[in-house]
C-alpha cells in the first residue's frame, strides 16, 4: 500500500509544482495566479480520484457487475480488493479540501462562479461540479459502509449508490474539467 500511497503523493507534488511555472504566470502574483494553482491541483486530485474509483468499482458489486474480486480476478490483486477503496477515500479526502479552497478562492476574490466573464454554459457547469461535490462525501462513505444506514454492504442499495457514486463522479471531472479549460 506504501507504494501507491507514494505513487499517489508523487502526482500530486507534479501537479501543484508545475502549475506556478506555466506560461499564464504574470510577472506579480496575485489571486489569479493562486486561483489558477488550485484550479489544476484540483483538477488533478479529481482525475486520480476518478481513476482511483473506477479501478474501485471494477472490482466492487454495482449495477453494472457483480465485481471483479466477486469473479477471482480483481484489479490490482488482493489489494484491489480489500485497501484501494482506502487510497480512493484519501484521494477524495484530498480532492474535497482543494476544491474548498479553489472555491473560497473564487467566492471571495471573483464572484462566482464568474458571472458576466464566460457565459450561461460556464455557470451550468460550475453548479454541476458544485452540487455533485457537496454529496459526493457522504455518498462514498455509505456506499463503503452501508451499514450504517441499516444497509447490507452486498445489497442492491449499496450497489446502486456505489453506481451513482462513480458516475456522479464522472460529472464533476468533467464539469470541472470544463471550466478550468476555459478559465486558463
Amino acid at each position: 500500500m506504501q507504494k501507491y500511497v507514494g505513487s499517489f503523493c508523487a502526482c500530486v507534488v507534479i501537479c501543484l509544482a508545475a502549475a506556478p511555472q506555466a506560461a499564464w504566470a504574470q510577472e506579480e502574483p496575485g489571486p489569479r495566479d493562486e486561483h489558477r494553482v488550485l484550479q489544476l491541483a484540483t483538477a488533478g486530485s479529481l482525475l486520480i480520484t476518478a481513476t482511483l474509483g473506477t479501478l474501485t468499482a471494477i472490482n466492487k458489486p454495482t449495477l453494472l457487475s457483480e465485481g471483479a474480486c466477486a469473479g477471482g480476478r480483481p484489479v490490482l490483486g488482493d489489494y484491489g480488493c480489500h485497501g484501494l477503496s482506502i487510497l480512493h477515500g484519501i484521494s477524495g479526502l484530498l480532492s474535497t479540501v482543494l476544491y474548498t479552497a479553489t472555491l473560497t478562492l473564487e467566492l471571495s476574490a471573483f464572484d462566482w462562479p464568474g458571472r458576466d466573464r464566460h457565459g450561461g454554459a460556464y455557470e451550468a457547469l460550475s453548479y454541476v461540479h458544485l452540487i455533485g461535490m457537496s454529496g459526493q462525501a457522504l455518498g462514498g462513505v455509505i456506499a463503503s459502509f452501508p451499514e450504517v444506514v441499516g444497509a447490507s454492504r452486498d445489497g442492491t442499495f449499496a450497489r446502486v449508490l456505489r453506481t451513482l457514486h462513480i458516475f456522479t463522479g464522472y460529472l464533476i471531472v468533467g464539469s470541472f474539467g470544463i471550466t478550468t479549460a476555459i478559465e486558463l
